[in-house]
């Protein structure tokens, strides 16, 4: 018999999406799984909903807490699991029936800990942009291999989505709760405990951009939590992957432009600060990743843009972005 694997689904007020993402899961051609909904101390009518999909199907599992947050929420949720496989969507996203069929498949196929497929990224309102190919590519990355794809924002993505998950993996791994980017550095160690993970390019995970989401809400000093998170990983990747320390910087010098960037040109003397100091980072890491051939081409030139000055560097920034 196929092993039982749990879908954790967190979910904070998210009434308007809720249902596609449970129904998309529930109609999953791989049927041994449970899914176990964990309503974060939702304020609108997310947690009456979850209730309510708990009573037409015997998989689903509703629990209701306190609001701690997505890690807290997906912490919660491992604990009170029973599969020995696991696998995270997040509620506003939603996948393909062949969701956990695939990344199975791909799991046994690769003889790995950890398999993962792409993402289909769509905008509110907007059609999802799937990948057009013949035949899905299939590869097994060591963990150097792996990191060094993640980092440099080929295939690997970085989110705790769109994963599967042998669930002993997680014995000594938890989200960091209280962080506005928690992915990143966890996935960063998971990979590393595995060893190796297995990645089959399916159109499978849809992953949906919302006006009020962490990528598109204006700029506070808490989206440093990210380069916190990269800390983790960087400490990680030099002591033991410092072949891809390069990749590493290129994924570095990106969330400095993103965060720095997005800082308003009128703002607190605090966030002016930041400006400042995200800056100073920016030119002390432009000559290392403009001479890395491996570096993804919008970090090379941004970092030749640097040359020019911060002001004439932010205006193309914006423009390139609209």
């Amino acid at each position: 018999m196929d092993p039982l694997v749990s879908v954790v689904i967190p979910v904070y007020n998210v009434e308007p999406y809720l249902h596609e993402c449970v129904a998309s899961v529930v109609e999953q051609t791989y049927t041994n799984i449970e899914i176990i909904l964990v309503d974060d101390g939702s304020t609108d009518s997310s947690g009456t909903l979850c209730d309510e999909f708990a009573l037409s199907d015997s998989r689903i599992c509703v629990f209701h807490k306190k609001n701690g947050g997505l890690s807290d929420a997906r912490n919660y949720g491992i604990l009170r699991s029973h599969g020995s496989l696991i696998s995270f969507i997040d509620s506003d996203d939603y996948v393909s029936s062949n969701y956990i069929m695939h990344l199975y498949q791909a799991l046994v196929r690769g003889k790995t800990d950890i398999a993962t497929t792409s993402i289909c990224i769509f905008r509110e309102g907007e059609p999802p942009k799937e990948h057009k190919r013949d035949t899905a590519e299939f590869h097994v990355y060591d963990a150097c291999e792996a990191l060094e794809d993640m980092l440099y924002m080929r295939h690997l993505e970085p989110n705790a989505f769109p994963k599967i998950y042998k669930k002993e993996l997680f014995d000594t791994i938890q989200y960091p709760a209280g962080k506005l980017y928690e992915d990143i550095a966890t996935t960063t160690k998971l990979i590393d405990k595995a060893g190796k993970i297995a990645y089959l390019d399916e159109n499978d995970y849809y992953y949906r951009i919302r006006p009020n989401s962490i990528q598109t809400a204006s700029f506070n000093p808490k989206k440093l939590d990210l380069l916190d998170q990269l800390n983790v990983v960087k400490s990680i990747v030099q002591l033991k992957y410092p072949n891809a320390i390069n990749a590493y910087y290129s994924k570095e010098q990106s969330a400095l432009f993103n965060l720095c960037m997005n800082i308003p040109q009128k703002s607190t003397e605090q966030n002016q600060e930041i400006c400042k100091m995200l800056w100073k980072s920016i030119l002390k890491n432009r000559i290392r990743v403009i001479l890395d051939k491996n570096a993804r081409i919008d970090a090379r030139l941004a970092s030749m843009l640097s040359y020019l000055s911060y002001t004439l560097c932010k205006h193309i920034y914006h423009l390139v972005r609209r």
